[in-house]
Order: structure tokens, then C-alpha cells, then sequence
């Protein structure tokens, strides 16, 4: 049945979508920054699972250290930039982080991202399953699983950690998180790396699906950016609602009406919300 095979594939996109957004939306509601390096980022962990299976080793391993690889990269990007211009405008940080982009994929295409790279998911993976008389690839299957249970994780992390509380605090009121002692320097930084971190996991997980090269990210950024912009600006669960309702007007606009007039929707649908219901899904979201 088309109409179930194009809602579960709109899931697994959704899910792909899900840990990138809510990587973007923990930026910006803690650090007011827009993050356009975020898709480069993606590419990085895609490139990076795909270098380091073919150094021999397997393909959990990889996944778990693209994670950690980004991850730090973050890090080190907050550390070393981001935080230079932590009191500027935001239009500084776009900027910057525009650069930020050029650089690493730059050093994409100079490291083999020129080409696509395959990425041949684990024998365990491979296959199909079939649900609701539909057969999907068991391997769609686990990158949506990975994604949510992924997701849900960061949030019982938020909700229970000590770090998690001053995440939520910066989130609500940066000023009187600062009063409070909270250091924002030392807290982006962990952020921005977790941030990563999430971005590199999606982009390494669907490397089997859209494959591995040095602007996989680029769309990814797009349909990331509608997706917190829908969820409102620092909304986590506006974020997760959003990346679903983009999944599928993407899957379903592609089958119907091919991926320009899905793009068309989905970019009438932000207008739309930006205009009427600026503070997103649940009324959450900034308006700086």
C-alpha cells in the first residue's frame, strides 16, 4: 500500500530530522546562536563512519566514535570561535558559523567527498520487514528506533541531570541563569558538543541511506532550520513534533508532486507560522 509505505518512510526521515533539530533548537535556546555549520557537521559524521570502516573497523564502533569525533569537534569550535563573539549580535554568529561551514566542507572535498562514499550497513540490518503489509528495510527501521530512543534519552537527561538543569535554566532566562552562577562560556561548550554529537550520529546513521559526501548535509540544514523554525525558536518539543509533520509533507510532496513543490509547501507552511503563529506548535518559541 502506497500510503502506509509513505507514512513509514516519512517516519524515518522525521527521525533523521529529529536528532539534528533538536541539536539546532539547544544552540539557540541557550546560546542565541544560529548554527549553520550544523549541516556540515551532519557531513562530517556520515564521512567520518564511512573512513573509519574502511580503516577495518566495524560498523558499531564507527558509529559510536563519529559521535565522539564530532562531538569534540564541537567543542573545540565553541572553545575556539564561537565563544570570541558570544556577546555580538546573533548576525555575527550566522556569519561566522557560515564560515565555519565553508571550512569543513572544504576539507570534505579535499578528503575524498567529492565522490559518494557507500556505507553498507551490518548483515544483522539487512533485509526487510514488513508492517502493516508493507515491507520497509529493517535498516530504516533501526535508524528510527536509534533516533527516538536517542531523543528520548536527552531528554530524561535534561530533566533529571544537574547539567540538564542548568540547560533548561540559560534556556528559560540566560540573565538570571547568570546570576545565579551558571557559567555560559563552560555550558555552551558542553552544548555545542552535544550538539554535535547528535548531528554526527544522524548524518552516520543515514550514511546507508543518502550515502556519504561532503555536502550530504546541506539539504539536511535546510529542512533542519524549518523544523525548529515550525517547533518555535528553543522549543524541544516543538522541535520533535516538527521534524514528524516535515518528514512527512517531504516524503508525501516528493511522491506526489516531486521535491521542488514539497520544498514549496514546507516553505509556505514556515510563512505561514512566522506570520500567525510566530512562537510555534505550542506557543514555546522565542520571537528575537
Amino acid at each position: 500500500m502506497l500510503i502506509v509505505s509513505l507514512l513509514l518512510n516519512g517516519l524515518v526521515l522525521g527521525s533523521i530530522l529529529l536528532l539534528s533539530s533538536l541539536g539546532l533548537t539547544l544552540i539557540y535556546g541557550v546560546g542565541r546562536v544560529v548554527n549553520f555549520a550544523h549541516g556540515a557537521l551532519f557531513s562530517l559524521g556520515a564521512m567520518c563512519a564511512v573512513w573509519l570502516v574502511a580503516l577495518g573497523l566495524s560498523f558499531w564502533v564507527s558509529l559510536v566514535l563519529s559521535l565522539v569525533i564530532v562531538g569534540l569537534a564541537g567543542i573545540v569550535m565553541d572553545w575556539s570561535i564561537l565563544a570570541r563573539i558570544r556577546d555580538r549580535p546573533m548576525v555575527d554568529s550566522l556569519l561566522l558559523t557560515f564560515g565555519v561551514a565553508m571550512l569543513i566542507t572544504g576539507i570534505l572535498y579535499e578528503s575524498g567527498g567529492r565522490n559518494v562514499q557507500v556505507l553498507v550497513p551490518p548483515p544483522a540490518l539487512s533485509g526487510t520487514v514488513h508492517i502493516l503489509g508493507t515491507a520497509l528495510p529493517l535498516y530504516r527501521v533501526f535508524v528510527s528506533g536509534l533516533a527516538i530512543a536517542l531523543a528520548i534519552a536527552l531528554l530524561l537527561f535534561l530533566k533529571k541531570s544537574k547539567w540538564g538543569l542548568r540547560v533548561r535554566a540559560a534556556n528559560d532566562d540566560g540573565e538570571m541563569a547568570a546570576c545565579l552562577g551558571i557559567n555560559r562560556n563552560t555550558l555552551m561548550h558542553s552544548v555545542v558538543g552535544v550538539s554535535a554529537a547528535l548531528v554526527a550520529i544522524s548524518g552516520a546513521a543515514a550514511a546507508p541511506i543518502f550515502n556519504a559526501y561532503a555536502t550530504v548535509g546541506d539539504k539536511i540544514l535546510i529542512l533542519a532550520f524549518m523544523t525548529v523554525i515550525l517547533g518555535g525558536l528553543g522549543s524541544l518539543r516543538g522541535a520533535i513534533v516538527a521534524a514528524y509533520v516535515v518528514g512527512m509533507i517531504m516524503v508525501f510532496g516528493e511522491a506526489y508532486s516531486g521535491g521542488q513543490a514539497a520544498l514549496l509547501v514546507l516553505f509556505l507552511l514556515v510563512m505561514a507560522m512566522l506570520i500567525r503563529w510566530p512562537r510555534g506548535f505550542f506557543g514555546e518559541g522565542r520571537t528575537e
